[in-house]
C-alpha cells in the first residue's frame, strides 16, 4: 500500500510550464479575436439604426490596452471623421447631432435664422450609437465568452 502512495518519478514541469505559457498567449489571442468579434456585432446593429447618409462612416477602432491593463476596442464614429472636409462637411459632427438632437434656440437670440442663413430650432436625438450597443451587448459580451472558453478547453484535451 505504500508503494501506491509514493512515487519517485518527477512530473514534467517544464512541459507544464511551457504548456502554460502556450495557453496565456492562445487566450490574449482568443481575447482579441471574440472583442473584435463582438465590436462587429455592435458595428452592425450600430449601422442598422443609423441615418443612411451617415453609416458609412461608424466603423470599429483599433483593440486598445488601458492603464490597468485591460483590452477594449471602440465602436462607433471615430476620431477621423470629425475632421471637416474639403466641402465643409463634418460627418462626426452630423452623426453625434443626430445621435444627441440639438436644443432650441436660446433666449439672446431671435429670428428664424442663424447668423449664416441656416433655420433654427430643435432637432430631435435619434440615438443609433448607444441604442446598438445597448441592443447586442449581451450578445457581443457573449461572444468573448465563447471564445476564451474554447480556447481554454483545447487545454483540458
Amino acid at each position: 500500500m505504500a508503494d501506491e502512495l509514493l512515487s519517485t518519478e518527477f512530473p514534467d514541469i517544464q512541459s507544464f510550464i511551457k504548456d502554460l505559457n502556450l495557453l496565456d498567449e492562445n487566450v490574449n489571442k482568443a481575447v482579441r479575436t471574440g472583442l473584435k468579434k463582438g465590436a462587429n456585432l455592435i458595428l452592425a446593429e450600430q449601422k442598422r439604426l443609423a441615418p443612411k447618409q451617415l453609416s458609412e462612416y461608424i466603423s470599429t477602432g483599433s483593440i486598445y490596452t488601458t492603464k490597468k491593463g485591460v483590452l477594449g476596442i471602440t465602436s462607433g464614429y471615430q476620431k477621423e471623421v470629425f475632421k471637416t472636409d474639403e466641402h465643409g462637411q463634418n460627418p462626426g459632427i452630423a452623426g453625434m447631432v443626430k445621435e444627441f438632437g440639438r436644443p432650441g434656440q436660446s433666449p439672446e437670440r431671435s429670428g428664424d435664422k442663424d447668423s449664416i442663413g441656416r433655420k433654427k430650432g430643435v432637432i430631435q436625438a435619434e440615438p443609433h450609437i448607444r441604442r446598438g450597443f445597448d441592443n447586442v451587448v449581451d450578445r457581443a459580451v457573449q461572444t468573448v465568452i465563447d471564445s476564451i472558453n474554447t480556447e481554454i478547453n483545447k487545454f483540458g484535451d
